[in-house]
């Protein structure tokens, strides 16, 4: 009866203990776990979705080494939406900046977002930024440039200037043409056309105009019709000529002009006459080619004309304008940056011509 009682109860324990294990189990497919919100519904994802894509980011402001960062230093960025939602995009702290915005999609497809800039540029040079949005990253890079301001003295007056960068191209240029006394106001501001130089000379007072208006001026010095056979002519008037090659030195040197050790640099240390492909890449960065958007450019182009090399007599001063380049061209001339109302474009000349310089730096 004992033995038989045991056998009942373990039976029974064993039952219990089987009903339990079968209790907690659950098929592979019921292994769901459902977040609720307070009405009872599942919660679904909220954040916004898409990619980024920094090819086409717009920079907005100056960035210059030391002066901390306002609200007119932003970066604008094409996001492709794909699920609306809360976002926030930012970049990586570099140099002792970055950029971020946060907000809320309410709509799918392509859309620009403005990203306010903050901190304090440390040094110059290009910054090479990491863009994030979520899991889609790209990157672009943009220059800062420095502050401390640039004299030189030529034509008996000590001039100013400051350094300007074209965010596209990333290369670093004067703000103002050799010889302006500032910042072009428009493309026929005749404080901002400076001096015109013959290819390849000095800064030997040839170049000094005397600006009254934007469609008058007068050069400072003469002209002689006697040639240079020197790099150096040793005078400081415009020498014309009528005769082939109509260069102000014969026989002519293609090593003027040539990089920022090279030979009559006008420049200050550290910057050159531009090459021509330097120009056709600025030009290319413009939002019209013509005056109006060599204007635009953070570069403020002007069209000061140009003194012309039979006479030595100003011509076209506020229609149109001319900046040299350092490249030479069919053996005899040089590449020059055309300006007028029409258009824009790169075009050679005779070397005894005058046109504005505007370096870059090196």
């Amino acid at each position: 009866m004992k033995t038989h009682d045991l056998l009942k109860s373990g039976l029974l324990m064993l039952a219990l203990l089987l009903l339990t294990i079968s209790g907690c189990q659950k098929e592979p497919n019921d292994l769901q776990v459902v977040k609720q919100d307070h009405n009872g519904g599942a919660l679904l994802p909220s954040g916004g979705g898409g990619t980024i894509n920094c090819s086409s980011t717009i920079i907005n402001g100056a960035y210059v080494a030391g002066v901390v960062l306002t609200s007119s230093n932003s970066i604008i960025v094409s996001v492709t939406v794909t699920s609306t939602g809360d976002y926030t995009i930012y970049t990586n702290t570099v140099n002792g900046y970055s950029f971020s915005a946060s907000g809320t999609f309410t709509a799918t497809g392509k859309q620009n977002v403005t990203l306010p800039g903050s901190g304090t540029p440390v040094a110059t040079g290009i910054n090479a930024f990491t863009l994030t949005f979520g899991t889609s990253t790209c990157n672009f890079s943009m220059v800062v440039v420095s502050g401390t301001p640039i004299y030189m003295t030529t034509c008996g007056t000590s001039y100013v200037y400051y350094e300007v960068a074209n965010q596209k191209t990333l290369r670093v240029w004067l703000d103002r043409n050799l010889g302006a006394t500032r910042v072009a106001q428009s493309s026929i501001d005749y404080l901002a056309y400076g001096s015109l130089y013959q290819w390849g000379r000095l800064s030997d007072n040839h170049q000094c105009i005397t600006w009254t208006g934007s469609y008058s001026g007068t050069p400072v010095n003469g002209t002689t019709s006697t040639k240079s056979s020197k790099d150096v002519p040793g005078n400081s008037k415009f020498i014309i000529t009528l005769t082939n090659p109509f260069d102000w030195r014969v026989p002519q040197n293609n090593n003027l002009w040539q990089g920022v050790s090279g030979i009559n640099n006008p420049c200050p240390p550290g910057y050159r006459i531009p090459t021509n492909a330097e120009f056709i890449a600025e030009i290319a960065t413009w939002s019209s080619r013509n005056a109006a958007g060599a204007f635009a450019s953070q570069l403020k182009w002007v069209m000061a004309g140009y003194r012309d090399f039979p006479d030595g007599a100003l011509y076209d001063n506020g229609n149109c304008g001319g900046y040299w380049s350092s490249t030479i061209a069919n053996t005899s001339k040089a590449m020059i940056l055309w300006i007028d109302p029409s258009g824009s474009c790169t075009v050679d000349d005779f070397r005894a011509a005058a046109y504005t310089v505007r370096p870059i730096k090196n």
